[in-house]
């Protein structure tokens, strides 16, 4: 399941190449304007859906080159939510997720293709439990304004949408196959992140 948002959050990198920044434009997901949700087939039956409530994620976009530009996700396996007690304690469990032991389910990307418009897809590698795969995911600009918050420093926001398939078993874990829905706003400010609101999106800054 926690496959899925890391996957969709990689998206990222697609919808910011799309929305023409400028070269080398450092990016962050702004830590309160995110939605990593997750349905997940149980075996035919019932789905089950929910969502990570803790993750951060930086972009760099090299205007010049989009295919060279790339994206950082990492999410808080622990911050898993499907509103119901029991069943988040055994995901985060050693059965399951192990968050004792991985913490966090990691996403970087690799390639990005810009199909026209405003779509496109990333693809990328994904760790979860230790283990690494490639994963695919559509990704769609939906929005670009200027930040409110940035002080008139030329800092932007750049909304889009992300979605893809996984399964599950390819990282070690058990239930059917995993739909990722992915909202999220991305925050590029005068060209590096700042200590201010707008911007206080994520450390991971590589």
């Amino acid at each position: 399941m926690q496959t899925i948002y890391t996957a969709g959050l990689a998206s990222i990198l697609l919808v910011a190449s799309i929305a023409v920044t400028r070269a080398q434009d450092l990016m962050v997901m702004h830590k309160d304007h995110y939605f990593i949700g997750f349905e997940v087939d149980l075996f035919g039956l019932f789905s089950v859906d929910g969502q990570f409530q803790e993750a951060s994620g930086t972009m760099r976009y090299d205007q010049a080159n989009p295919t060279a530009s790339d994206v950082h996700i990492t999410v808080q396996t622990a911050s898993i939510n499907t509103n119901l007690a029991i069943r988040d304690d055994d995901l985060r469990s050693a059965s399951f997720f192990d968050v004792k032991n991985h913490p966090t389910m990691v996403f970087e990307s690799l390639e990005t293709v810009v199909k026209g418009g405003a779509s496109g897809t990333v693809i990328g590698k994904l760790t979860i439990k230790g283990i690494t795969n490639k994963v695919a995911l559509h990704v769609k600009a939906r929005d670009r304004k200027p930040d409110p918050k940035s002080s008139g420093k030329g800092g932007f926001v750049t909304s889009f949408e992300a979605s893809g398939m996984l399964r599950p078993a390819d990282f070690g874990l058990r239930g059917g196959d995993a739909r990722l829905t992915l909202r999220a706003d991305f925050i590029k400010c005068a060209g590096k992140v700042k200590a201010e609101p707008a911007c206080q999106a994520s450390t991971q800054v590589r």
